[in-house]
Formats: C-alpha cells, sequence, structure tokens
C-alpha cells in the first residue's frame, strides 16, 4: 500500500537516495544534489510516497517562487518523480492530486507550473491535460578565448557555461559556440513548460 505524507527533515538522506535514482534514468536534471533543497518563499508542498516503511517518490512545489515573478498565485514544480520499479502504478498521480489539493487548502491557489527535458515526463504531462506554456533548448557551452580572458581578468577560470536559447536561434548559438554535445548530462536537450490548473475533480484520472 502506498502512503502519500508529508516531508520531514529525518526523511532527508532516504529523500536524497529516492532522487538520486530516479536522476540514473532521467534527462530531467543535470545536477546532483546533495542536500535537500529549501525555498525562499516558504509557501511550499513538500510530499513523499511511502511504501513499506521506505520512501518510493516525492513531489515540492513553491508557491509565489522566485522564479515566477512578477506572476503570482502559482505554485512552481522543482521536483517530482517516482523510483522506477514503482512506476505504472498510479504513485506519480497519487502525489499529484495529493499536492493540488494541498496548494488549494493551504493557499488557496489551483494553477501549477511545470517544466522538463525528460521526454517521458513530457509525455505523462500532455496525457494529464496539462497545457504547453513554453519551449527552450537547454544547452552548454565552452567559453571562446576572449570570455575566458574576461572572467580571467576578474580572478574566475571558467570551464563551461550553462544556459538556454529559443529552440528557433539553436542552429545560430551552434554555429557560432562550441556547444557541448558528447557528454550525454550536459547535451542540449528540449525543456518545455506546462500549466496545469487543477478543477478539483480528476482524483480518478491515471
Amino acid at each position: 500500500m502506498v502512503n502519500i505524507r508529508q516531508y520531514h527533515k529525518s526523511d532527508e538522506l532516504n529523500w536524497l537516495d529516492v532522487h538520486a535514482s530516479v536522476m540514473v534514468d532521467s534527462s530531467a536534471w543535470w545536477i546532483v544534489l546533495h542536500k535537500k533543497p529549501e525555498y525562499a518563499s516558504g509557501k511550499v508542498v513538500d510530499l513523499v510516497a511511502e511504501a513499506d516503511g521506505r520512501i518510493i517518490g516525492f513531489i515540492s512545489i513553491e508557491v509565489d517562487s522566485e522564479i515566477m515573478k512578477p506572476e503570482r498565485d502559482c505554485g512552481f514544480v522543482w521536483e517530482f518523480g517516482v523510483h522506477r520499479d514503482w512506476r505504472g502504478r498510479g504513485v506519480g498521480w497519487q502525489l499529484f492530486t495529493a499536492a493540488h489539493r494541498e496548494m488549494l487548502s493551504e493557499f488557496g491557489v489551483r494553477r501549477s507550473i511545470w517544466y522538463s527535458q525528460e521526454p517521458r515526463s513530457q509525455e505523462w504531462y500532455q496525457r494529464v491535460g496539462m497545457k504547453e506554456i513554453d519551449r527552450h533548448m537547454q544547452l552548454s557551452l565552452l567559453p571562446t578565448p576572449e570570455q575566458k580572458e574576461m572572467f580571467k581578468a576578474d580572478g574566475f577560470a571558467c570551464w563551461r557555461m550553462r544556459g538556454s536559447c529559443a529552440p528557433e536561434d539553436f542552429e545560430r548559438i551552434q554555429s557560432k559556440y562550441t556547444v557541448i554535445e558528447d557528454d550525454d548530462t550536459l547535451k542540449p536537450r528540449l525543456c518545455i513548460g506546462y500549466e496545469y490548473i487543477w478543477s478539483g475533480k480528476d482524483e480518478n484520472q491515471q
């Protein structure tokens, strides 16, 4: 039986274990977390899915996040994942609905914003009825000699740079700079943003 409950500080190591296991077969993340993030607004929905005494999934949504300014009254989804051994059993949907119920009851917010560069996640978001609101390329570059010198003058040795561009600008960026493409973690990927407005009546959907 799967139980959805609040995250507790004592869960941190187990949470990080599951987060790392989700990263193994997902391109949604490009950095490893060594500490569970904390969120500046203090308005957070932070849930875990637990089965047989261990954490198997997680969701963290920050309401009125700095990253969404000037927009307000929406939740930005920072973390969402289910261990691969438990996928396809409705655990993600349980986390999804529980998080939206809490976001509405605690903060009066129905709208959530999601971003992912993992194709399987994008398919799931579309399947549950999310609306696409944005798309961009995420990529890493090697700095040019001029950029290296500029940073060096400030005492900073720059090895690589991370950023984004509009999909239609990618070929131009690719022709002008050295884009890192041979590293599976850092290679260019299409990141799609979605919006979901919860009606409160979707709990039987899978």
